[in-house]
């Protein structure tokens, strides 16, 4: 009988632990900071979902590091870059919207720890995009990536200066 119980309990705290994965969206900030750099990291999904490149880029310094993006957008073979520029950033994600006919984005998986002027926030990237496609294509597909932003408070507000893909 204790063996069953240890089970159950094994399984309710693998379920529980699942289920409380954080999303961005669901986020409760406990802080002002934490609110204002979860409104930064918003501005991403929803300048991906409205395909604004105004909204999307409004998020990153000028002087951002981008690392390992072109894994996941781009051709990805041994001498693709593992570090872009916001410019480079911005003609990928010009593409993207391009070939795309919806796009949708959520963060699970989220951690964030703020810390005076600078900021960490990690998690699991999820962009859904469906294309017009032609009869026996593909009509949607993923991309998904940990991700981790560094961020940093500037006289506009909190901006991400490190954007990197793992």
């Amino acid at each position: 009988m204790t063996s069953r119980m240890m089970a159950m309990t094994l399984c309710v705290a693998l379920i529980a632990t699942g289920c409380a994965s954080t999303s961005l969206k669901s986020y409760k900030p406990k802080t002002d900071d934490e609110t204002q750099v979860i409104s930064v990291l918003m501005r991403i999904s929803r300048g991906m979902e409205s395909k604004s490149m105004e909204t999307l880029l409004q998020p990153y310094a000028d002087d951002v590091y981008i690392g390992n993006f072109q894994k996941y957008i781009g051709v990805s073979s041994p001498g693709a870059p593992t570090r872009v520029s916001k410019l480079e950033l911005a003609q990928a994600y010009v593409q993207l919207f391009k070939s795309t006919k919806e796009l949708s984005m959520d963060i699970t998986e989220f951690r964030l720890t703020v810390s005076g002027d600078r900021a960490v926030a990690e998690g699991r990237l999820e962009i859904l995009y469906k294309i017009e496609a032609g009869r026996k294509e593909a009509r949607s597909d993923y991309i998904r990536a940990d991700v981790t932003w560094r961020l940093k408070r500037t006289p506009l507000g909190w901006k991400i200066a490190e954007e990197v893909f793992q």
